[in-house]
């Protein structure tokens, strides 16, 4: 398939991420000219633009994203849209404070940079679901978007989370893993060090402790925290392909990066 044409480009895509909300709106006429004379044809837009998009709980503000697009659109620059869920507004971790990330110590970990959620949080997916829709059913039809960019970058500031709501999320993919305790006690060489299961309600990330960690618990939960990104990742898909069925789905790898699993 000519991927160039399926984008209704007649060359090779071109182009990089786009941050309009980061500039006064005087100079987006001016981005955009310097980017038709560099052969620029198709921008990310929008990828940690929620905080922006939705300033208060169902209060949206989709004005200036729609001038963008349109200013764009009207240059002949296609839009690869982000859903804008790489990183929650302050009012959700604010309101639901339990979304935030905890460390292998215990420390719930501060909202300030990016990434700041716990991705087996049902909060945090709920929310992330409920704003991809809106975002799916505002754009879906807009002539310039061409793609749909997923949340940004899985797993670059969090690819791991040792909260409570983790926990219950690593047993239960243990138990899908395994189906019987024996066969994870078996899987798991637990008869070292006196770490011999007799339930899974007995097993925990593999938090901070004395000394060394059994590397097999280990391995499962960098499983289990990919599978968790993948989860988000798909419930994303799943949202705009419902809506929006003929605009292709997609999201950023970084290279030979360990933490996901690509």
């Amino acid at each position: 398939m000519d991927v160039t044409k399926s984008l209704g480009l007649d060359r090779l895509a071109y182009g990089g991420d786009y941050n309009p909300e980061q500039w006064s709106p005087e100079v987006w006429q001016t981005d955009v000219r310097l980017m038709r004379e560099a052969g620029v044809n198709l921008v990310t837009v929008g990828v940690f633009s929620w905080a922006r998009l939705e300033p208060a709980p169902g209060e949206f503000d989709f004005g200036w994203l729609d001038e963008v697009l349109d200013l764009l659109h009207s240059h002949g620059i296609a839009v690869d849209l982000a859903t804008a869920t790489a990183s929650p507004p302050p009012w959700l971790v604010r309101q639901y404070p339990d979304v935030l990330p905890v460390d292998a110590h215990g420390t719930r970990l501060e909202f300030g940079s990016r990434q700041s959620y716990c991705p087996s949080s049902p909060v945090w997916r709920s929310h992330v679901v409920r704003f991809c829709r809106a975002m799916a059913e505002r754009y879906g039809d807009h002539p310039a978007v061409r793609l749909w960019h997923i949340s940004n970058e899985y797993g670059d500031e969090l690819s791991r989370c040792w909260c409570d709501e983790s926990a219950r999320a690593f047993r239960g993919w243990l138990q899908q893993r395994y189906g019987s305790i024996d066969a994870l006690n078996e899987a798991w060489g637990t008869s070292f060090w006196s770490q011999y299961y007799t339930d899974f309600g007995q097993i925990e990330p593999p938090r901070a402790t004395t000394g060394p960690i059994n590397p097999a618990q280990r391995l499962d939960f960098e499983r289990f925290s990919s599978d968790a990104l993948r989860e988000l990742f798909a419930g994303e898909a799943e949202v705009l392909r419902e809506v929006t069925p003929g605009i292709p789905v997609t999201t950023n790898f970084m290279g030979v990066f360990r933490p996901a699993d690509y």
